[in-house]
């Protein structure tokens, strides 16, 4: 699937390394808006993860406006797209696809993961990435907490080509040790 991607070449893609950044609070707020309390870290942990040189939060800014956040890891040979998220007054005008497209074209081996298949949403979203090729990988996960002295939750792996069994430990090993140290 490939989109035309003038309206996206035109957005400013930003980097956020710390809370003084232009487009943090924004961001953040998109963040707080879009992902559930037990997906997200805290304020505090969020800072502590912007300094590790393997997580990245970007912004796509268009007119001064933040059209998206999207917060990945470079773990071992993955990708990790830990959150992505499409500001709620743009959504339904193919950000979403035009940005995911953009970060598969410019990423490898990238796995995301979902909530698991539950009702109407939980199945468009998982639409919305197989539309991009992004399998359900069959073995049993838990995303590693985001905060401190939360529990594991159990969701569905995404990824562009089925894992094996040891290719997704060695993932999640290395996943693991990466999100811990939070």
């Amino acid at each position: 699937m490939r989109f035309n991607f003038t309206r996206i070449n035109i957005m400013e893609l930003i980097f956020i390394k710390n809370r003084d950044d232009k487009y943090f609070n924004e961001a953040w707020n998109l963040y707080l808006d879009s992902f559930p309390q037990i997906e997200r870290r805290t304020l505090e942990e969020h800072f502590e993860v912007l300094e590790d040189e393997n997580f990245k939060m970007l912004c796509y800014v268009k007119d001064e406006v933040l059209i998206s956040i999207v917060c990945f890891w470079t773990i071992s040979s993955y990708t990790f797209l830990e959150h992505f998220a499409i500001n709620k007054n743009l959504r339904g005008q193919a950000y979403g696809s035009k940005i995911l497209q953009k970060f598969i074209d410019e990423n490898k081996n990238i796995v995301l993961e979902i909530e698991p298949i539950i009702d109407e949403i939980t199945q468009k979203r998982l639409n919305f990435y197989a539309k991009f090729g992004f399998v359900v990988n069959e073995h049993e996960h838990f995303q590693i907490p985001f905060r401190q002295k939360a529990e594991e939750l159990k969701l569905l792996l995404l990824s562009q080509n089925i894992l094996s069994k040891e290719e997704y430990e060695e993932f999640y090993k290395a996943l693991k040790k990466s999100l811990k140290r939070f």
